[in-house]
């Protein structure tokens, strides 16, 4: 079935993440094999946080994240330091080469856009208008609005039902196995951007759509 809504994820889908992580390996004395660390650990308590009911944005996690990877390095990092470093590496990111270019075909071709992050709302509109890329979606989410994290599966049928289409007729579009994952079982198509060293989780069943680049997502759903 051709979908009706494509809903993106933002980070390493639409925005290069690569950029942030000069600035944020700095927090750990230059370690740039931190900085994945850093996103992994970021990722772990925001189902934490899910699972006990806690109500920290992502944003917040995330300076959390970045304490405690410093503590494995020996260092100290204090949360209002961690939090502004990690805000403004994350809301000057760059779009992808292949982002703007192919949102805008869709946007012509009368599909309905959407975004949807874990980052909270004033942030994600920062990211997305810093890149470029606002105009082209018809809805902007952040999961603060429900009160979970992906890959809940709640999060993505709420997402559809918030915009007024059939579960069946979106589809996630992603560059993490695990919110490819996530989506589909929630009953949407997914679409797996096969961003450069991402791979889909193996234990999860293959996505409806594995592209290498948002272009072929184009050709891929005329």
């Amino acid at each position: 079935m051709k979908p009706s809504a494509l809903i993106f994820d933002v980070n390493e889908t639409l925005l290069d993440l690569s950029h942030a992580k000069p600035a944020i390996a700095k927090l750990f004395n230059d370690e740039e094999v931190m900085v994945q660390l850093w996103f992994s650990t970021l990722l772990h308590h925001s189902l934490v946080e899910s699972a006990i009911g806690e109500k920290h944005n992502f944003t917040q996690i995330g300076a959390a994240a970045a304490k405690i990877v410093a503590h494995t390095q020996g260092l100290s990092l204090s949360l209002d330091h961690a939090k502004s470093v990690i805000s403004d590496a994350m809301t000057t990111l760059p779009a992808y080469e292949d982002a703007e270019k192919a949102l805008r075909s869709l946007s012509q071709a009368r599909v309905k856009l959407v975004a949807l992050s874990n980052s909270p709302t004033e942030g994600l509109c920062e990211q997305l208008e810093y890149a470029g890329l606002a105009k082209y979606f018809d809805e902007i989410l952040s999961v603060e609005k429900i009160g979970l994290f992906k890959p809940h599966p709640p999060v993505y049928q709420w997402t559809c039902q918030k915009i007024g289409v059939a579960v069946e007729e979106c589809m996630m579009v992603a560059a993490h196995g695990w919110d490819v994952a996530g989506a589909a079982s929630a009953g949407l198509q997914t679409a797996f951007v096969a961003r450069e060293g991402k791979c889909q989780y193996p234990l999860a069943a293959e996505s409806t759509l594995r592209v290498n680049s948002l272009e072929e997502l184009v050709e891929a759903i005329g």
